[in-house]
C-alpha cells in the first residue's frame, strides 16, 4: 500500500514537473514571439548605414569647413532692435502709397474746382468726348484691319508690376459699371476735369516705380485708372462692364466714418412675393457696402420684431464677412406674416442705437436706420420726435419697394426730417445703384469742413497675376489692399450742398510689402505678419486666402479676407496635464494681440503648433515674438523667432570688389537657382533698366516690358557690374518725402498745378537700383563654399586644389555596401536662397513630374529644409526623412523617390547658427532592398528564429508624424498608419511613443448645400391672392412714368417690365469660403436691463428656428466650390513621435508593447519599437499571430460639431475682443440741416392734379375689366 503510495507521488511530482518546463517552454517562446535583440541591431544598422551614406554623399563636412575657413561670425539678433528697423521701413513704403494719394486727391479738387466754376456747357461737352479712352472700345478693330467705329488706339505693352497686362504708361482708361451711362451730364463732367490727373499719375509713378494702380472712382459713377488698359483683359471671361466699385471697401469706408446701421425689413404680409425679394436684394447689397470697422444688425418686422439670426439678438455686431453672410443666410429662411408694426420696430432700432451710444459699445461714430418697406400709411412723427429729435443723433434712410404714391410721402418725409435719404427702389439694378446714396449723405459733415482727409487702408483681396519673376509667378495671383482718400467738391454753390466728387486710391500688393522685410533678417523658420486695429491680419505665413471664383479678373470685384491673428497662432494646448500651462498659452496670445491693437511695443515667448505639408505634419516650437506699430497707420509689426536657434545668424559675406576672381565663376552652369521672391537687386523702374540696357548696347522691345527673364538673370546681371570700377553699392532704400498737405488756402490752382505737384523731390527714384549688400554678399559667400561639389576637382576658398573624385567616393561607398541607394538628385540650399542640385540619374524627357528644382525654389519654404532645422535639436546628428503622402502604387515604377534632408550648424565662439541644408532624393526601392536585406538576416552569433522575411512578423519603418515610409506591402508606403492598422497606432499613443495633437483649423471651407437655417435654403412666402392686380400696377406704373417730365431725372426710368419678368436672383458676395473674424471691442459692456424689459417676449419666437446641430462630416473630404461655400471650423488629430521615449536613460533599446484582450481566443499581439539612430524614424515589428481586429483612424479634417456659424461657442466668444476705433470720426456739421437734397422722387408731390386723376382712372378701368 505504501508502495503504491509513493509511486503516485513519484508520478505527481513528475507531472508537476513536467508541467513546469511545458510552461517555461511556453513563455519562452512568446518572449521569442519578437527578437527584441535583433530589431535593436536592425534599426541601428540602418540608421548608420544612412547616415553615413548620406554625411559622405552630401559632403556636409566639407561644407561646414568650408565655412569656418572663411571670416565668419556668429551674432547674436536683438528682436527689439531689428523689429524698429523693419517696422520703419515698412512705414517709408506706406508713407510713398499715402503720400501718392493725397497728391491725387489735392489735385483732383483743384481740378474740379477750376474746370467747373470755369467751363461753359459747350466746351465741356466737346472737350468730354475727346479726354477719355473708353476701355471698352481700347485698340477694337474690324476684320478689315481698320480702327471700328468709336474705337481709340493706344500704344500698350505688357507690363510684369500690373498684373502682366498689357498697359499705356502715359494714359488711363474708363472702365464703366452697368448703368452707368457716359453721355450724362454730370459724368462728361467729372471725365473732363479728371482727365486732368493723368500727368499726376504718371508723375507719381516716376516718384515710386512701386506704385501699382491707380485710380479714381467718381460718384457719378465711372473709374478712371491708370495705366491706361483696355477691359475685359486679354484672357478674362468677364464683361465689357465692371462690377459697380461704389460699393467695394476701398470707396464706401473712405467716403464716411464708421457707422452704426440697423436695417428694418418689412415682412408682413403687406409685401408682395417680388417686393420682398426686392427688398431683401436691397438690404443684401446695404450689406455689402460695410465694413470692419462697422456694426450691424438686421431685424424683421410685421406684428412683432424679430432677429433672424437668434444669437444677435439685442445686439450690433461688426460687419465681418461672416456677420454679414450669417445674417444673409438667415434672411433667405424668413416667413412674411400678419401686418406690419413700424411703431414696435422703430422703437427697438431706435432703443438699441441709443444703449450703444450711451454705453460706449459699437462704433461711436455715425448711426443709422435703414427702413425698407413696400407701404407705409404715416410717418411716425411722434415715435421719431420721442428718440431722435431735436439732435438727431440717428439718420434715417428709407428705401421704398414699389411705386406707393402715399408711402412714398411719407417716407420721403421720414427721411428728409431726420438727416437721411429717400431712394425709391423698382428693380435689381436699382438696388444694387441707389444703396450707395447713404454713405454720400454721411460723408456731409466731413465735406462740410473741408479739412480732414481721413486715409482708409481696405481689408486685403486676392487680386490680378502676380508681378514677381519666378518661373511659377504667372500662374499665381497676388495679396493686394487698397489706400484710398475721398474727394471733396470745394466750390461754392447757389444751395447748401456738400457734394463727394469720388474717392482716389492705390493697390498696395502684399508682396511688395513683404520685401521690405528680408526674410533673410529672420532666418530659417522665421516670419513676420501685420495686423491692423481690428486684429484682422494683413498677411501672414499660413494666410490662405481661398478663390473668388475670378472674380476680380472678371469684374474687378474684391473679394475681402477677414481672419483674426488668433486663428493663425494656434498656441499648444496639448501638454500633458498642465491645465495651468495651456492658460498660459492661450493667454500670452491674448495678451500679444491686445498690445498689437492699442498698438504697443513689446515682446514675449509661447509655444505654438505649426503644421506642414497640407495640415498632414505638426510639431511644436516655442516661438519669441518682437511686436511694434508701424507709425502713421493702423497696421502693427511683429517678427517671430525661433526661440533655441532664431537668436543668432551666421555672418559670412564675400567683398565682391575684393575678390581675387569674377565672383560670376562661381555661378557657371544651370543647376542653381536663387529665391525667386527675394530681394537681390533691382532697378527701381523700367525707365532705369531702358537706360542701362541702350548704354550697353542691348536691344529692347517697345511691346514688351524691359525685363530679365528669371531671378538668375537679374542677380548676374548686377554681379557683372558690382565688380566693376566706380560700383556703388545702393543698400538704403530713398526715403519717403513729409506728407503734402494743401491748406486748401487761397493759392490760384495754376501755381499749384505748375509746380507743386509734378516736383520730383523725395522719390524713390533717386538712384537707379536698389541692393541688398548683405544678401548678394552673403550669396557669393556661399556660392562660393558650395561650388565645385559636382565637379571631379573642387577649389577650396585658399586655391589649393582638394581631390575628391565622385567616382572614387563611389567606389568607396560601393565596397563599403551602399551601392544600392540610387540617389536621383543630391542638393544643398543656403541662408542667401541658393539652391544648388546635382542629377545623378538622367530624366526622362516625357515624364509628367517636374524637376525638384520646380518645386523647391523657394529652399527655406519648404516643408523639408523647415523640418531638417527643427530636427537639429533633436537629434543633430540625423536627417528627415519623407516619401510623398499615398505613393504607394508609385512604387514599381520607380518613380517615388525618398527625400532626406540635414541641416547645416556653423559654431563659432560657443554659438552656433543655421548655415543651410544639404539633401538627397534617392529611389524608394532602393531604400527597401537596403531594409529587408538587413531585416531577414539574424545580426547576433546565437541566431534567431524570426526576421522580418517571416510570415509572422510585419516589419514597418515610420516617420516622426505616423507615415510609412517603408512597409512589406509597397501600397502602404506614404500612408498614415493610423489608416493601417489604427488598433496598434491607439496603442503607440497610449505608450506615449506618439502623441497626438489636435489642430484647429479656422479658415476652413465646407459645402453651403445645407443652409443651417432651412434645409430648402430659399425664402418661404406665402400664397398671395391678390398677385394679379400687382401685375397689372406694374404695367400701369411703367405707363404712368412714361408721361412724367423728362426732366425729372431724380426720378427712376428703368423699365419696369423686368421687375415683373426676371427671375429671382440674390448677387451676393460668397463670403462664406473666407474667414473667421474678430468680434468686439474693448468698450463691450453687457446688455442693459432696461433693455430686456423693453423687448417684448413674442421676441422670442424667431423667424427662423435656431441654427441647427452640426453632425460632423467623416471621411475624405472634397474641396468646397467656392461660389457655393462657407466658412467652417474644421478639426483635425494629428501625431508627433516623442523620441525621449525612445531614449530614456540614455539606453537606446527598443520598447516592448503587447494588445491583449483583442480576441476572443485570449491570444495576445506583441509588439517592438525602436528608434532609429541618426533619423527621424522608428523601426516598429508587430507579430501577426493573434488574429486581433483592427481599426482605422483618420487624420482628414472634420467639422467641428454642434452651432455652425456665427452662435458656434468659439465665434461667440470673439464677441469680447478688443480692438481700436479709427483716429478720426467726423459725423456732424452744425450746417448740415440747411442741405434740402434728401431723396430720389421727392418731386412727384408737385405733379399736376390731371396727371394724378388719369393715372386713377386708368387702374379703375382695369380693375373693372378684370373681373368682367
Amino acid at each position: 500500500m505504501e508502495h503504491k503510495q509513493v509511486n503516485c507521488y513519484l508520478a505527481l511530482l513528475l507531472g508537476v514537473l513536467l508541467l513546469h518546463r511545458l510552461i517555461g517552454a511556453a513563455v519562452a517562446d512568446q518572449d521569442e514571439d519578437i527578437p527584441h535583440n535583433e530589431v535593436r541591431n536592425w534599426a541601428l544598422k540602418f540608421g548608420v548605414d544612412l547616415w553615413e551614406f548620406g554625411r559622405q554623399f552630401t559632403k556636409m563636412n566639407e561644407i561646414k569647413s568650408r565655412f569656418k575657413d572663411n571670416d565668419i561670425e556668429v551674432k547674436r539678433k536683438d528682436g527689439i532692435i531689428l523689429l524698429r528697423e523693419l517696422a520703419a521701413e515698412v512705414k517709408n513704403f506706406m508713407d510713398f502709397k499715402r503720400n501718392a494719394v493725397m497728391r491725387l486727391m489735392d489735385s483732383a479738387e483743384q481740378a474740379a474746382l477750376s474746370e467747373l466754376e470755369g467751363q461753359s456747357s459747350t466746351e465741356g461737352g466737346a472737350l468730354g468726348q475727346q479726354q477719355h479712352y473708353d476701355a471698352r472700345r481700347i485698340n477694337e478693330y474690324n476684320a478689315d484691319g481698320k480702327l471700328a467705329d468709336g474705337a481709340r488706339h493706344m500704344d500698350i505693352r505688357f507690363m510684369r508690376r500690373f498684373e502682366r497686362l498689357p498697359v499705356n504708361l502715359s494714359l488711363s482708361s474708363i472702365l464703366v459699371p452697368h448703368g452707368v451711362d457716359l453721355d450724362e451730364t454730370d459724368v462728361k463732367s467729372a471725365l473732363q476735369w479728371s482727365a486732368h490727373l493723368d500727368p499726376l499719375f504718371q508723375n507719381n509713378l516716376e516718384r515710386d516705380p512701386a506704385l501699382s494702380w491707380q485710380y479714381f472712382g467718381s460718384s457719378s459713377g465711372f473709374l478712371r485708372r491708370f495705366p491706361g488698359t483696355a477691359w475685359p483683359p486679354e484672357g478674362s471671361k468677364g464683361s465689357k462692364l465692371i462690377h459697380d466699385f461704389r460699393t467695394h471697401n476701398w470707396f464706401v469706408q473712405a467716403a464716411s466714418s464708421p457707422k452704426d446701421i440697423m436695417i428694418l425689413l418689412d415682412a408682413s404680409s403687406s409685401m408682395s412675393e417680388k417686393s420682398f425679394d426686392l427688398a431683401t436684394s436691397t438690404a443684401f447689397n446695404i450689406l455689402d457696402t460695410l465694413g470692419e470697422d462697422d456694426y450691424v444688425n438686421l431685424i424683421t418686422f410685421s406684428d412683432v420684431v424679430k432677429t433672424p439670426v437668434p444669437c444677435f439678438k439685442d445686439r450690433m455686431v461688426r460687419a465681418t464677412p461672416d456677420n454679414v453672410q450669417e445674417i444673409k443666410s438667415a434672411v433667405k429662411a424668413i416667413k412674411l406674416q400678419d401686418t406690419a408694426n413700424f411703431t414696435a420696430g422703430l422703437e427697438y432700432a431706435f432703443s438699441l442705437l441709443h444703449k450703444y451710444n450711451q454705453s460706449g459699445a459699437g462704433s461711436q461714430c455715425n448711426q443709422a436706420i435703414m427702413l425698407i418697406t413696400e407701404s407705409t400709411s404715416e410717418s411716425h412723427k411722434e415715435i421719431i420726435k420721442q428718440y431722435n429729435w431735436p439732435h438727431m443723433p440717428v439718420r434715417i434712410f428709407t428705401y421704398l419697394i414699389g411705386s406707393d404714391s402715399g408711402s412714398r410721402s411719407n417716407l420721403h418725409e421720414m427721411a428728409c426730417s431726420n438727416k437721411g435719404f429717400f431712394v425709391q427702389i423698382n428693380n435689381y439694378e436699382e438696388a444694387r445703384r441707389k444703396v450707395i446714396d447713404y454713405a454720400l449723405v454721411m460723408a456731409r459733415p466731413m465735406i462740410m469742413y473741408q479739412a480732414d482727409h481721413p486715409v482708409h487702408w481696405s481689408p486685403v483681396f486676392v487680386g490680378g497675376k502676380s508681378g514677381g519673376l519666378g518661373r511659377d509667378s504667372e500662374y499665381q495671383r497676388r495679396l493686394v489692399t487698397t489706400v484710398s482718400t475721398p474727394v471733396f467738391d470745394r466750390r461754392n454753390h447757389s444751395v447748401r450742398v456738400a457734394n463727394l466728387l469720388g474717392v482716389v486710391g492705390t493697390d498696395v500688393p502684399i508682396e511688395e510689402i513683404r520685401k521690405m522685410i528680408p526674410q533673410h533678417k529672420l532666418g530659417p523658420n522665421g516670419y513676420s505678419f501685420i495686423v491692423d486695429n481690428n486684429g484682422r491680419v494683413l498677411y501672414h505665413p499660413d494666410l490662405r486666402p481661398l478663390s473668388d471664383g475670378n472674380q476680380y479678373i472678371d469684374q474687378l470685384r474684391p473679394k475681402y479676407a477677414s481672419v483674426d491673428i488668433t486663428e493663425l497662432e494656434l498656441p499648444e494646448t496639448e501638454v500633458g496635464n498642465d491645465h495651468e500651462l495651456v492658460e498660459m498659452n492661450k493667454n500670452l496670445l491674448n495678451e500679444m494681440r491686445g498690445d498689437m491693437i492699442r498698438p504697443k511695443e513689446g515682446e514675449t515667448e509661447f509655444t505654438v503648433l505649426n503644421h506642414y505639408d497640407e495640415s498632414k505634419r505638426v510639431s511644436t516650437r516655442t516661438h519669441r515674438y518682437f511686436y511694434g506699430p508701424i507709425e502713421d497707420t493702423p497696421f502693427t509689426l511683429a517678427i517671430v523667432l525661433p526661440e533655441k536657434y532664431g537668436s543668432h545668424e551666421l555672418v559670412s559675406q564675400q567683398e565682391i570688389r575684393h575678390s581675387r576672381n569674377n565672383v560670376t565663376e562661381y555661378f557657371k552652369g544651370d543647376n542653381w537657382r536663387v529665391h525667386p521672391d527675394w530681394v537681390y537687386c533691382e532697378y527701381n523702374s523700367v525707365s532705369d533698366l531702358e537706360k542701362e540696357r541702350e548704354s550697353s548696347g542691348e536691344y529692347t522691345s517697345r511691346d514688351q516690358e524691359p525685363s530679365f527673364g528669371s531671378p538668375e538673370e537679374q542677380v548676374l546681371h548686377f554681379l557683372a557690374r558690382a565688380g566693376r570700377p566706380g560700383w556703388k553699392w545702393m543698400s538704403v532704400r530713398p526715403k519717403s518725402p513729409q506728407p503734402h498737405h494743401n491748406l486748401h488756402g487761397t493759392t490760384s490752382s495754376a501755381s499749384h498745378f505748375g509746380a507743386q505737384h509734378l516736383n520730383v523731390q523725395g522719390s524713390r527714384k533717386a538712384e537707379p537700383y536698389y541692393c541688398d549688400r548683405t544678401l548678394i554678399q552673403s550669396l557669393v559667400r556661399d556660392a562660393m563654399v558650395t561650388d565645385g561639389l559636382d565637379r571631379n576637382t573642387t577649389s577650396t576658398s585658399n586655391g589649393k586644389e582638394d581631390k575628391h573624385p565622385i567616382a572614387t567616393l563611389m567606389a568607396i561607398l560601393k565596397r563599403q555596401g551602399y551601392q544600392k541607394f540610387v540617389v536621383a538628385t543630391s542638393f544643398v540650399a543656403t541662408r542667401s536662397g541658393l539652391l544648388r542640385w546635382i542629377d545623378h540619374i538622367k530624366r526622362p524627357e516625357d515624364t509628367p513630374e517636374p524637376h525638384f528644382s520646380e518645386d523647391n525654389v523657394r529652399a527655406m519654404d519648404s516643408s523639408w529644409y523647415k523640418r531638417a532645422v527643427d530636427q537639429h535639436t533633436v537629434e543633430p546628428d540625423s536627417f528627415v526623412y519623407s516619401v510623398p503622402f499615398g505613393s504607394g502604387y508609385a512604387i514599381k515604377s520607380n518613380a517615388t523617390l525618398v527625400t532626406a534632408s540635414h541641416a547645416i550648424f556653423v559654431e563659432h565662439r560657443g554659438h552656433k547658427a543655421p548655415a543651410g541644408v544639404v539633401g538627397l532624393q534617392f529611389q524608394h526601392d532602393s531604400l527597401a532592398k537596403h531594409f529587408i536585406n538587413i531585416t531577414s538576416a539574424c545580426t547576433g552569433m546565437t541566431g534567431c528564429k524570426r526576421t522580418c522575411a517571416s510570415d509572422n512578423l510585419d516589419c514597418y519603418v515610420l516617420d516622426n508624424s505616423g507615415f510609412v515610409i517603408i512597409s512589406e506591402e509597397m501600397e502602404h508606403t506614404g500612408k498614415f498608419f493610423g489608416q493601417i492598422d489604427g488598433t496598434i497606432m491607439d496603442s503607440l499613443v497610449q505608450d506615449r511613443i506618439y502623441k497626438r495633437v489636435t489642430v484647429n483649423d479656422y479658415q476652413g471651407v465646407c459645402s453651403d448645400s445645407d443652409n443651417p437655417y432651412t434645409a430648402a435654403g430659399g425664402i418661404l412666402k406665402p400664397h398671395r391672392l391678390g398677385s394679379w392686380f400687382y401685375k397689372h400696377l406694374v404695367a400701369l406704373s411703367a405707363s404712368w412714368l412714361s408721361l412724367m417730365p423728362t426732366s425729372l431725372r431724380a426720378w427712376p426710368q428703368d423699365d419696369y417690365e423686368t421687375y415683373d419678368n426676371e427671375d429671382v436672383v440674390f448677387v451676393e458676395n460668397n463670403y462664406a469660403d473666407e474667414y473667421e473674424e474678430n468680434f468686439d471691442n474693448e468698450y463691450h459692456l453687457q446688455v442693459d436691463q432696461e433693455m430686456d424689459e423693453f423687448f417684448t417676449t413674442a421676441d422670442a419666437d424667431y423667424t427662423t428656428p435656431p441654427p441647427k446641430q452640426h453632425k460632423p462630416h467623416s471621411g475624405p473630404r472634397f474641396m468646397a466650390d467656392p461660389q457655393n461655400a462657407r466658412r467652417c471650423d474644421l478639426r483635425t488629430d494629428l501625431y508627433m513621435l516623442q523620441p525621449e521615449r525612445l531614449n530614456q536613460g540614455g539606453q537606446n533599446n527598443p520598447l516592448k508593447g503587447k494588445l491583449t484582450n483583442c480576441h476572443v481566443s485570449g491570444c495576445e499581439r506583441p509588439f517592438s519599437v525602436q528608434k532609429i539612430p541618426h533619423s527621424n524614424l522608428i523601426l516598429l515589428v508587430v507579430d501577426t499571430l493573434c488574429p486581433c481586429g483592427s481599426k482605422q483612424l483618420d487624420i482628414e479634417p472634420m467639422e467641428e460639431s454642434g452651432i455652425v456659424g456665427a452662435c458656434s461657442t468659439r465665434r461667440q466668444s470673439q464677441e469680447q475682443q478688443s480692438r481700436r476705433r479709427p483716429k478720426k470720426c467726423i459725423n456732424y456739421h452744425p450746417e448740415e440741416i440747411e442741405i434740402q437734397q434728401c431723396g430720389r422722387g421727392s418731386t412727384l408731390l408737385h405733379m399736376s392734379a390731371s396727371l394724378i386723376a388719369a393715372h386713377l382712372l386708368m387702374v379703375s378701368v382695369t380693375f373693372v375689366l378684370a373681373n368682367a
